[in-house]
């Protein structure tokens, strides 16, 4: 090679590529081959350019002109395998590893360094390197040898060294970076696995860079056990790289392939006991079928690309890059191509495009968080509305609704044809249909907006029963429908749960079994399945023999507004909800219904409600459905008389004013009356009363701040029973009036009944 014109310093340093002599199974340092071989550095060692030389040992032979005026160059060599001695003239400048001539003689070595070359005098350098090759499948040199100047070669040898810093460095900034995110977000499991992708990269940086830095540092003699280092962290980078592509693309469709790559992964540790040779090869061909494998990750990668998912774009573009750079590594590493390895580059790029990548992807999650959080905030003040609406409509409804039924219950009481009582009928019987629906919206929109509550108490399980049967066999018009009670055993006599919830339930179901049943009979069948001593499920079986469901039409029996039976009978009355509500309520007590049903024959609706058994009675009254409100007994005409009390009614309508005094006149009392809050407090002054049934909205002072200043008189000589009346039944409302101190909480329309219950209930003689 003729360098006396190469300028150095202008022209940088030579790469002392192409055709060498090549001595054969010759180590001698001035060897003679009157009949030379060549072979092509960089590349795998052949006999005059064709013939591959199998493992063995060589000299490589190359004579370089140089400018006598030049005192000083300087050599670095690149990666040859497996030890090699580096003469100039004969005389040894540097070796690294030992030279043998068969596999037990050799001690391999990798080693990246600069020399110096001695000077010359007549501008010839006979260049010579000694290479023995028996623990690796391909031999030679696989990467150029630089010729240069002191500061030419030093300058190149430092580059490249912070080349490979850098790379080390950014990657272990990358993985250490992320690791601390997902610290902080633990639910996004793409920093972790990223992190770990750039901390094993930068791991094998130190060992695959240009300048192989950490074998420069490690003891003679490690060479077959770096080697398989090399491959587990490679099978480690390999399956947390795709252990990330998984977690950021989880579509189930991508699973074959994500399998796919985690058996070529694993397939390098089949080769861990074979020898070095034997092993080598398996990680060269094993880089090819990893190639294969990262191939088949660009399809989900690429559809993302294809969905806009964020940052798709980077993801790809780093994918794409790696596999280049590795691509070209692959063919150095079988002596296809003579140049350095730039994996650590594609480790580089596809650690800043990911970066981005994350970067992109954290921006969009943090924009969809902020999206969120206004729908959030936008859903409950829709609901805050919805609640406040609703509110709004009951008391509105609910208001006219006690005149209309009120002067119902009152113009029952008086002297009427049978004509006269049938319209009247029909007046109280919509005007019930039409209470029934706002209690089942009302009902329906706690339960889907999780407000929905649950209140524990003792109920006495037997005498519950026969009360809800009874009251439901008073309703039947005629003999043709029988209602029995059946005990399959024993049931607990106390048990604790929500007893106007499990009231509905059991309301809801018989309900239903007498509307749609003309003759036969419904069976309410109980089976007490015991636990333990605290727990038992009840087993509660409604069984009618009614007209039943056709079976295509039963997915739609618990769907809000459905009304099955419109085509298949008249009594279409009824809102839709009541099942719809049954079932919510039933799941809120942990408990599920099931259904079985033939067409023409009857049904069997099926509940399992798990309850705790009570072992102490409480005074409880089982309040369940009102008899018919037409019906006022004598004894109730002379409440007054049994139970004499000063009654004062604080409503602003006057319309409900009236019917509230209408009532409690027909009880024998004459009660005291208030327009609105200040008129309250100046007659509670002044009269006294022991009962006072108080409206809670008010135009100047509501219910609830008059109760205030009642309770907060305390010189008083007795405080009165405050019974707050309100047309709104949210749960909240009544936990406002309860904790202001009102005793008890009446709803509109008030029932006549209902009066006569409180009176009872709060009268303490």
């Amino acid at each position: 090679m003729d360098l006396r014109n190469w300028n150095f310093e202008k022209d940088g340093n030579v790469f002392l590529n192409g055709e060498w002599v090549i001595h054969w199974k010759n180590l001698d340092p001035n060897p003679i081959n009157k009949n030379p071989s060549f072979t092509k550095i960089p590349g795998n060692w052949t006999e005059n350019l064709t013939e591959v030389l199998p493992n063995g040992y060589a000299t490589f032979q190359l004579k370089v002109l140089v400018n006598p005026k030049v005192k000083s160059f300087y050599l670095q060599n690149g990666v040859t395998r497996n030890a090699f001695r580096i003469l100039v003239s004969g005389e040894t400048i540097y070796e690294s590893g030992k030279l043998g001539t068969d596999i037990k003689s050799e001690v391999p070595n990798i080693s990246i360094q600069t020399v110096s070359i001695p000077q010359n005098d007549g501008g010839v350098i006979d260049l010579r390197v000694q290479v023995s090759c028996f623990h690796y499948h391909v031999c030679g040199i696989a990467t150029p040898y630089q010729f240069g100047t002191n500061e030419t070669i030093n300058k190149s040898f430092f580059e490249a060294t912070s080349r490979d810093i850098l790379v080390f460095a950014s990657l272990g900034t990358l993985a250490f970076f992320h690791f601390v995110l997902f610290l902080f977000w633990r639910d996004e499991k793409t920093h972790l696995y990223f992190s770990f992708v750039c901390f094993l990269a930068s791991i094998r940086i130190l060992s695959i860079g240009e300048t192989r830095l950490i074998y420069n540092y490690l003891p003679v003699g490690l060479y077959e056990i770096m080697i398989r280092i090399n491959g587990f962290t490679f099978t480690l980078l390999y399956l947390s790289f795709v252990r990330y592509v998984q977690e950021v693309y989880p579509d189930k469709k991508y699973q074959n392939i994500y399998l796919i790559n985690y058996l070529f992964a694993l397939l390098l540790l089949i080769g861990t006991p074979f020898p070095s040779t034997v092993y080598a090869k398996i990680q060269s061909y094993h880089l090819i079928l990893s190639l294969f494998g990262l191939f088949t990750l660009i399809y989900p990668i690429f559809h993302g690309v294809l969905i806009k998912k964020p940052g798709a774009k980077f993801f790809l573009f780093s994918l794409v890059a790696t596999m280049l750079l590795f691509s070209l590594d692959i063919l150095t590493e079988f002596a296809k191509k003579g140049t350095a390895y730039l994996a650590q580059y594609g480790f580089l790029v596809f650690g800043l495009s990911q970066a981005l990548f994350i970067a992109d992807r954290m921006i969009q999650n943090f924009k969809n968080k902020e999206k969120l959080k206004q729908e959030k905030e936008l859903a409950v003040a829709e609901v805050k509305f919805k609640s406040a609406f609703l509110s709004t409509m009951s008391h509105e409804i609910r208001t006219p609704m006690n005149g209309i039924l009120g002067m119902t219950q009152m113009l029952g009481q008086s002297n009427l044809n049978e004509e006269q009582k049938e319209y009247l009928s029909l007046i109280q019987f919509s005007g019930e249909n039409l209470l029934l629906l706002i209690n089942d919206i009302l009902d329906l929109t706690k339960l889907e907006a999780g407000k929905f509550e649950l209140r524990s108490e003792t109920v006495v399980l037997p005498k519950f029963l026969n009360d809800i049967v009874q009251l439901f066999r008073s309703k039947l018009k005629d003999n043709h429908v029988q209602i029995e009670l059946v005990f399959e055993n024993e049931p607990p006599t106390y048990i604790l749960t929500d007893q106007r919830r499990f009231t509905q339930i059991l309301s809801n179901l018989l309900g239903n079994a007498v509307k749609f049943t003309e003759q036969g009979k419904i069976t309410v069948s109980l089976k007490a399945i015991v636990l333990n001593t605290n727990k038992c499920i009840l087993r509660i079986q409604i069984i009618d023999t009614g007209i039943g469901i056709p079976e295509e039409k039963l997915p739609l029996l618990f769907q809000p507004f459905q009304q099955i039976h419109s085509h298949l009978s008249d009594k279409t009355t009824g809102t839709g909800l009541g099942l719809t509500i049954t079932k919510k309520i039933i799941e809120e007590m942990l408990g599920t219904i099931s259904i079985e049903s033939v067409f023409g024959k009857g049904s069997i609706f099926t509940i399992e409600l798990p309850v705790a058994i009570g072992s102490l009675e409480i005074n409880s009254e089982i309040q369940t459905e009102k008899q018919n409100i037409l019906n006022l007994t004598e004894w109730e005409k002379n409440l007054a008389s049994l139970y004499p009390l000063t009654i004062l009614i604080a409503d602003d309508d006057p319309i409900n004013l009236k019917v509230s005094q209408m009532f409690l006149k027909k009880l024998g009392y004459d009660a005291l009356l208030a327009e609105n809050g200040t008129q309250t407090l100046k007659l509670v002054e002044t009269e006294n009363p022991d009962f006072i049934f108080l409206d809670v909205q008010m135009p100047d002072l509501s219910g609830i701040e008059v109760t205030k200043q009642i309770r907060s008189q305390k010189n008083r000589r007795k405080q009165p029973i405050i019974i707050a009346l309100t047309a709104n039944v949210m749960e909240e409302e009544k936990e406002k009036c309860l904790t202001s101190g009102i005793d008890d909480f009446m709803t509109k329309p008030l029932l006549i009944q209902d009066l006569v219950f409180m009176i009872k209930k709060w009268f303490k003689g």
